[in-house]
C-alpha cells in the first residue's frame, strides 16, 4: 500500500493509463465479437449523440474521413446505422443508429459487464469496495479530460 509521503503522481498517472487502456482492448476483444473497437465506438457514439455527420465521425475516432466512410459503409451493410440527407447541407449525409444497431451495443455493454462481473466476483468484499470508492474518481478524470478536448 502507497503512503502518501512515497505518492508519485505520474507513476499513478502512467499505471493508470496503462491499466484502463489494456482494460478497454480486452473487454473489446472479449465482447466486441468481431467488430473493431472502432466500430463499437461509433456505435456507442451514435446512441449517446445522435445522428453525425461522416466527417465528424472521422474526427472524432481520429481517421481519415475515407476509412470512416469505409467503416459506415460497412455498418450499413450489417444493418447496424442508415444514412439520410443532412438537412442543413444537402451535400452531406447524417448517420444513426437503425434499432438493430442500438441492440448491438446494448448487447456489447452487456457482454463487457459480464466479463467485468467474472473478475470482480472473485474479489473479496473489501477489494469491491475499493472498487466501488474509484468509480467516481474515475468518472471525474474523464470529465476533466473531456472537457480539455472540448476547449
Amino acid at each position: 500500500m502507497m503512503s502518501a509521503e512515497s505518492l508519485d503522481t505520474q507513476t499513478v498517472a502512467t499505471d493508470l493509463a496503462l491499466a484502463s487502456g489494456t482494460m478497454s482492448r480486452l473487454l473489446g476483444q472479449a465482447a466486441g465479437q468481431g467488430r473493431s473497437v472502432t466500430a463499437w465506438r461509433v456505435l456507442s457514439s451514435l446512441e449517446r449523440l445522435g445522428a453525425q455527420r461522416v466527417g465528424d465521425l472521422a474526427v472524432e475516432q481520429r481517421v481519415a474521413q475515407p476509412t470512416m466512410t469505409g467503416l459506415i459503409i460497412r455498418l450499413e451493410n450489417d444493418q447496424l446505422v442508415q444514412r439520410q440527407s443532412d438537412p442543413n447541407d444537402g451535400r452531406a449525409s447524417l448517420v444513426s443508429l437503425t434499432e438493430n444497431g442500438l441492440q448491438e451495443i446494448r448487447g456489447y455493454r452487456s457482454r463487457a459487464i459480464n466479463v467485468l462481473l467474472s473478475g470482480i466476483g472473485d474479489f473479496s468484499q473489501e477489494e469491491q469496495l475499493a472498487l466501488a470508492r474509484v468509480v467516481p474518481l474515475l468518472q471525474h478524470i474523464n470529465e476533466q479530460i473531456a472537457a480539455g478536448l472540448d476547449g
